[in-house]
């Protein structure tokens, strides 16, 4: 997304959100984070949001961002930090989520789902659940410590 920054003579500046993002973590090492950039046209204020660890110090907090005022400045922007505390992951932070819902294998359960509850009916998809879910349970049981002693076991008894 590109934030307006100023209008000039030949016309209105633009700036990318993910460009100063991206600028600004190049400042920081993991798992410091700019998580959004904003841009205030009236006074050339860039606010920005940083994700940063609990355990961080005051010290360290004042040092980074006397570093980015000062070197934004240069470009003429105004700033302004907002620190957020993470952990492990930005606060809000759905991309997991977003990455699952994104796969096609999950559609096509869901409208699999959904046209199985119309042409069976309900008992027929609580059915389907309550046996999927069974057998994903003994899935994930075989695929466990005490599932691989168990076919080791079952194995040994065949033969094999």
């Amino acid at each position: 997304m590109y934030l307006f920054w100023k209008k000039t003579t030949l016309g209105g500046l633009l700036v990318s959100q993910e460009g100063i993002c991206e600028f600004v973590n190049s400042y920081f090492e993991k798992p410091f984070r700019c998580t959004q950039a904003t841009l205030s046209a009236a006074d050339g204020t860039l606010f920005l949001v940083v994700a940063a660890p609990k355990s961080l110090e005051p010290d360290r907090m004042s040092g980074l961002e006397s570093r980015l005022r000062e070197d934004l400045s240069r470009m003429g922007f105004s700033v302004r930090v907002s620190w957020v505390e993470i952990n492990g992951k930005p606060t809000g932070s759905n991309e997991d989520l977003v990455l699952f819902f994104k796969q096609p294998f999950v559609w096509a359960v869901a409208f699999a789902l959904f046209t199985l509850l119309l042409k069976e009916g309900l008992s027929a998809l609580i059915w389907s659940l309550f046996w999927g879910g069974a057998f994903f349970a003994a899935v994930m049981f075989l695929r466990s410590e005490k599932g691989s002693e168990l076919i080791k076991k079952l194995r040994s008894m065949a033969g094999r």
